[in-house]
């Protein structure tokens, strides 16, 4: 079986990438919600499957220039671990978007569109991050991105609660409260994952130094 070489792959470069596809979903998923209209959700998940797909071929390069590598900047393990959660974001909000396609709700509580702003700024914040690790054993800037992330998952928490129990206040339809806990619940889940990624980051730099 041919391997293609990888000659001085970066992979510290390719996290921040890897991370980028993350906000360009978040962005996306904000635009969508925020203009809501039904009936162009199929052209709109086709749009956010394209980033996610763009999302996996990059960190398969990263999986197959890994193979080949002797030396790599980390440890092989952690490298996987945090693409894979990293890439795991990206899916998450992808989910997002199909709860919503699935449920086939009329329109969007304002409140959701507070929750997509929160993820597209939790996706920035972590991207940040991420740039940072090049220059981990002197960056200020690193360990600020990784507390203004676990600040929005705090953030995003409590927005999950308080939305929630003003949903079962206001509606008494029990499958429109179903369909708003699903899509609240995967909102959420965006905001939890961006924390792993910066948790597994923390890990790794500690790690390191």
């Amino acid at each position: 079986m041919f391997i293609k070489k990888y000659k001085d792959y970066d992979y510290i470069s390719e996290f921040e990438k890897l991370s980028g596809y993350s906000v360009m979903a978040a962005e996306l998923l904000d635009s969508v919600l925020r203009d809501y209209d039904r009936s162009v959700m199929p052209e709109k998940i086709r749009m956010m499957h394209e980033i996610e797909h763009a999302a996996d071929i990059e960190k398969d390069e990263m999986y197959e220039a890994l193979t080949s590598e002797f030396l790599p900047p980390i440890e092989k393990d952690d490298i996987i671990r945090l693409s894979h959660e990293i890439d795991t974001v990206t899916d998450s909000i992808e989910d997002v978007l199909i709860c919503v396609d699935i449920f086939a709700v009329e329109a969007i509580d304002p409140e959701i569109c507070i929750f997509t702003e929160l993820i597209v700024d939790c996706c920035i914040h972590m991207n940040e991050a991420l740039a940072e690790l090049k220059n981990y054993k002197n960056s200020i800037v690193l360990f600020e991105q990784i507390n203004e992330v676990n600040l929005h998952k705090s953030k995003g928490k409590a927005l999950y609660v308080n939305s929630l129990r003003n949903i079962c206040e206001i509606t008494e339809d029990p499958a429109l409260t179903l369909a708003y806990t699903e899509i609240y619940k995967s909102l959420e889940e965006c905001c939890e994952k961006c924390k792993t990624v910066t948790n597994t980051l923390e890990r790794i730099v500690i790690k390191n130094l």
